[in-house]
C-alpha cells in the first residue's frame, strides 16, 4: 500500500488505491473507511490484504480559490484592475511539462506595460502584467527534493500569450514532494463594453495536466447602485442632531468631480456645514471631499475621481429651525443628484418633544376571580433621549376590580413587584411604591435617567395582577406621574374562569316543594380555572331568598379530569336561603365540566315573579373574593362577589290575593272605612314624626295585600308583604325597607304600639304601588292601592 500523501490542507488526505484512481478524503470519509477496513478484517482475518498499485495515469487534483473580485462599472476603460485567484494543486498530481490554458470573455483583453502583456509575477500581489502568474511550489523546490521533482527555478513556469484575450501556462516539474500553488493575477486588463454581472476567466486542462478545468470569477460589472449610503451613529432629539453619513463607490470614479450626491431635509429642518470627512478605503484624502449647505440642502461630492473603489465617513449635523413645520418622528432626506445610489431616501434622526408613552404589544387573557395572572408587557419610552427627569414618577392605576400581586398579597407591600425590568439606554433604577387608599396605583419613581443620544425604554415583563370575580372585558391602566405621561392602555382581556348554564328555564309555582328544573352545567375557561390552593376549593351555588333544595341532587364531572366531593345542600343556619356546595379534590389537567342533575327546589310564598337566579360562589371559583391582604380587598370579600350566575327558574304568576281597594282612616279613631264598609281596629291611626302609622294588618287591608300574604317572623322581627310581584319587607324598630331585595332607607322606623306592630303607611305605600292622600281639615288618610 502507498503512503498517504500529507497535504498544506489538513481537512483533505489524498492516497492512491488499487486500478490507478486518485481519490481526494475528507476526515470524515477516512474515518468511514478506517471503520470499514477494521471490520473487514474482523470477518476474515486469514484473508491476505491484496496491495494497493501505483496509478497507471494522472488524475487532475486541483481547486480554484477566489482571493478578490472587484466591481467595475460598464464603461470603456484600459489598464483596469481585476481579481486575483489561486490554483491550489494536490501533491503529486502534476508531471513535469503539465499545462492548462487562460482565456478572458468577450470585451476583456490582456493591457499592455512595456511590451509585455502576460507573463511569469515575482509575487502573489505583482501587478507588472495584463495576466501576472506567480508559482508558489512549496517543498518541490527544496536542495534535497529537486533531484525527485525536477524543479529548475528558470523552467519551473512558462507563460505564453496566445492571442490579446487568452494565454498558455507550462509547469516544468512534478510535485511528488508537496503540493503547489499557482497565483492568477488580472492585473491590467483592457475593458471595452462589457455586460452587468460577474466577469468569469475559463481554464481548460488536458484530463492528464493534473490542472481542473473551470471558471474563475476576476470581476463584476456594474452598471447601478453605483454609490451606497447609509446614515450611522443617528440620534433623537428636541433642536439639535447629529449624525455620520457613509457613502461607499462600488466602482471605481463612480463619484467623480462632475457627479454629486444631494440631501434635502424635511420642512423645519436645515444643515449646519459639515466637518470634514474620514477616509476609510480608496486612493483619495481627506480634502478630496467637497460638501456644499444650502439651507436644508446638503450636496457632497469629490474633487478628483479615484482610481480605486473609495468609501468615507462625513459628520453631519442639523437643526429645527421651524418648529411649526417640523413634524415629529424620523427625519428622513430625500437623495437626488447626478449620481446613482442604492437608496433614494436616509433616516438621519428622531425629532420629537419632551415626554413619553406607555404601551402594550401583546395584552394577554387572563381568569376572572385568580391572581398571579400575567398582564402583557408594560413599555415605558421616552420621545426622545433626555425627556425624563430624575425624581419623577409614571404612575400606572388598575380599575376597582383588580389589584397588583403585591398589594394582593400584602396590605403593606412596599418596594415588592411580581415581575421584572428591562431598560434600554440606561432608562432604568426605578424606584416601586403604591398609593392610594387601596393601593392600585403603582407607582414608579426615575433615580437614573437616560444619557444616551437615543431614546431609552423601561420594560415591565411578567408582571402579575388579581382580579375579583366576575370582572370581564378589558383591563386597562390608567398613565399619570409627574414625567407627564398621561393616558390609558390596555394589559389584558379578563375573562370568567367559570361559566354556568341552564338546561331549561322552567316556570315555578310559589309555594310549593320539590319542583324540578333543569341541569345546571358549571364549565372551566381553562385548565385549573377550579382553585386548589392555600385550603381554598369549596364551589357554591346560592339560591336567592326564599328558594331553597328540596334535597341534595347528583353531582358529577361530565368532561375532563377534575375530581369533586362532599356534595351537600346544609344551608349552615340560613334556612331562607337555598345552598349546594361541594369541594375540588384534584384540579383540572383539562378544562374540565361539572353537572348538577335534575335538581329540585322549594319556592316560598314570598318570592316574586320573575327569574329565579343562581350564583356561583366558594373558593374554587371566586378565590380572591376569600383570600388577599384585607384592606386592598376588602369589598370583594364584603360583597362575596360570585364568579357567575344563571337563570335557572322563573316565578310566572304573581302571588294570589291582591284587590282593588279604597280604605279612608281618621287620625285618632279606631274606625276606618273599606271601599265604603265601615270597619273597627285594635288600634287607632296616629300621626308621629310627619308620618301616619296603622296596625299591620290593617295597613296590608288598606293596601290590598291579602291576609295569607301577610307574613310575621318573629326571630328576625321582619314583616314581609306580597302584592302581586312586589314584596315588602321591614324590620321592626329600625328604619330599613326592603323591595324586591334592595334596601331603601326610610326616614321613620317600624315599631310596636299596644303589642301591635305598626307601620308608616306612606313607606309601605310606595313600596307596594299604592296611592296616599292626606285631609289635614278633616285629619284623614286615604289610601288607594293601584292594581
Amino acid at each position: 500500500m502507498s503512503d498517504k500523501i500529507r497535504q498544506k490542507d489538513k481537512n483533505n488526505i489524498s492516497g492512491y488505491i488499487q486500478g490507478g484512481e486518485k481519490k481526494v478524503m475528507t476526515k470524515f470519509n477516512k474515518k468511514m473507511i478506517n471503520v470499514l477496513a477494521t471490520a473487514t478484517l474482523v470477518a476474515g482475518v486469514a484473508a491476505p490484504i491484496a496491495a494497493l498499485t501505483a496509478p497507471t495515469a494522472i488524475h487532475a487534483a486541483s481547486s480554484f480559490n477566489v482571493i478578490s473580485t472587484p466591481s467595475i462599472n460598464s464603461n470603456q476603460q484600459d489598464n483596469a484592475v481585476l481579481g486575483r485567484s489561486k490554483i491550489s494543486i494536490s501533491q503529486a498530481s502534476i508531471a513535469d511539462g503539465a499545462s492548462f490554458t487562460i482565456t478572458l470573455p468577450k470585451g476583456f483583453e490582456f493591457g499592455k506595460s512595456g511590451d509585455l502583456q502576460v507573463g511569469r509575477a515575482t509575487s502573489a500581489t505583482d501587478a507588472t502584467y495584463g495576466l501576472g502568474i506567480y508559482l508558489d511550489p512549496q517543498d518541490n523546490s527544496l536542495d534535497k527534493n529537486v533531484a525527485a521533482t525536477g524543479y529548475n527555478e528558470a523552467t519551473a513556469l512558462k507563460v505564453e500569450k496566445l492571442t490579446n484575450n487568452s494565454a498558455k501556462v507550462t509547469l516544468g516539474f512534478d510535485n511528488s514532494k508537496d503540493s503547489a500553488d499557482v497565483y492568477l493575477n488580472f492585473a491590467n486588463i483592457n475593458v471595452s463594453g462589457p455586460s452587468n454581472g460577474p466577469v468569469k476567466a475559463t481554464i481548460d486542462a488536458s484530463s492528464l495536466s493534473g490542472i481542473t478545468s473551470g471558471e474563475v470569477t476576476i470581476a463584476n460589472v456594474v452598471s447601478s447602485g453605483q454609490v451606497s449610503l447609509s446614515a450611522l451613529d443617528t440620534v433623537s432629539n428636541t433642536d439639535n442632531f447629529t449624525a455620520t453619513l457613509k457613502v461607499k463607490e462600488q466602482t471605481a470614479g463612480a463619484l467623480a468631480n462632475n457627479n454629486n450626491i444631494k440631501l434635502k431635509l424635511p420642512s423645519g429642518f436645515k444643515w449646519n456645514a459639515p466637518k470634514s470627512a474620514s477616509i476609510l478605503f480608496g486612493d483619495i484624502a481627506s480634502g478630496d471631499v467637497v460638501s456644499n449647505v444650502d439651507g436644508d440642502t446638503l450636496t457632497v461630492s469629490l474633487k478628483k475621481e479615484s482610481s480605486k473603489e473609495t468609501t468615507f465617513n462625513l459628520p453631519l449635523s442639523f437643526y429645527v429651525d421651524d418648529e411649526t413645520n417640523a413634524k415629529e418622528g424620523d427625519v428622513t432626506v430625500s437623495i437626488s443628484g447626478n449620481t446613482t445610489t442604492d437608496v433614494s431616501s436616509l433616516v438621519v434622526g428622531n425629532y420629537g418633544q419632551i415626554g413619553g408613552g406607555v404601551s402594550v404589544a401583546s395584552p394577554t387573557t387572563i381568569l376572572a376571580g385568580h391572581d398571579e395572572q400575567k398582564i402583557g408587557d408594560i413599555v415605558i419610552k421616552e420621545k426622545v433621549a433626555g425627556s425624563f427627569v430624575n425624581n419623577r414618577t409614571v404612575t400606572l392605576r388598575l380599575p376597582e376590580g383588580a389589584r397588583w400581586q403585591s398589594t394582593f398579597e400584602s396590605n403593606s407591600p412596599g418596594s415588592n413587584f411580581s415581575g421584572s425590568f428591562e431598560n434600554t439606554n440606561g432608562l432604568g433604577g426605578a424606584e416601586v411604591s403604591y398609593t392610594d387608599s387601596d393601593k392600585r396605583t403603582l407607582r414608579l419613581t426615575f433615580k437614573n435617567v437616560n444619557s444616551s443620544k437615543d431614546p431609552g425604554t423601561l420594560k415591565l415583563k411578567n408582571v402579575e395582577v388579581a382580579t375579583q370575580p366576575g370582572f370581564s372585558g378589558d383591563l386597562n391602566v390608567d398613565v399619570a406621574g409627574s414625567q407627564g405621561l398621561s393616558g390609558t392602555v390596555k394589559v389584558a382581556t379578563v375573562k370568567q374562569a367559570v361559566t354556568l348554564a341552564a338546561a331549561s328555564k322552567p316556570t315555578l309555582t310559589i309555594g310549593l316543594g320539590d319542583q324540578q328544573v333543569g341541569d345546571i352545567t358549571i364549565t372551566e375557561a381553562a385548565k385549573e380555572a377550579f382553585v386548589k390552593k392555600d385550603g381554598s376549593r369549596e364551589v357554591i351555588l346560592e339560591l336567592p331568598t326564599g328558594v331553597r333544595f328540596a334535597s341534595t341532587p347528583e353531582v358529577k364531572v361530565t368532561a375532563g379530569d377534575v375530581k369533586v366531593k362532599s356534595v351537600s345542600t346544609d344551608t349552615y343556619g340560613e334556612s331562607n336561603k337555598g345552598r349546594l356546595s361541594f369541594y375540588i379534590d384534584s384540579e383540572s389537567a383539562t378544562p374540565s365540566t361539572i353537572t348538577i342533575s335534575a335538581p329540585k327546589l322549594t319556592v316560598d310564598r314570598t318570592v316574586a315573579q320573575g327569574d329565579i337566579v343562581a350564583k356561583l360562589k366558594g373558593s374554587a371559583v371566586s378565590y380572591t373574593a376569600y383570600k388577599g391582604a384585607t384592606d386592598n380587598t376588602q369589598n370583594w370579600k364584603d360583597n362575596n362577589t360570585a364568579a357567575a350566575e344563571v337563570a335557572i327558574a322563573t316565578v310566572g304568576t304573581p302571588a294570589p290575593g291582591a284587590t282593588k281597594t279604597k280604605a279612608v282612616f281618621t287620625l285618632g279613631s279606631t274606625s276606618y272605612t273599606v271601599n265604603g264598609e265601615s270597619k273597627t281596629s285594635d288600634v287607632a291611626a296616629y300621626a308621629e314624626n310627619g308620618r301616619t302609622y296603622l296596625p299591620v294588618r290593617y295597613a296590608a287591608e288598606a293596601l290590598g295585600v291579602s291576609p295569607q300574604n301577610i307574613l310575621f317572623d318573629k326571630a328576625t322581627s321582619t314583616v314581609t308583604l306580597i302584592k302581586g310581584d312586589r314584596v315588602a319587607q321591614i324590620k321592626l324598630n329600625t328604619n330599613l325597607l326592603t323591595i324586591n331585595g334592595s334596601v331603601v332607607r326610610m326616614d321613620v322606623k317600624a315599631v310596636t304600639n299596644k303589642n301591635r306592630t305598626v307601620l308608616p303607611i306612606f313607606w309601605v305605600s310606595r313600596a307596594l304601588d299604592a296611592s296616599i292622600n292626606y285631609d289635614a281639615t278633616a285629619k284623614t288618610v286615604t289610601v288607594e292601592n293601584n292594581n
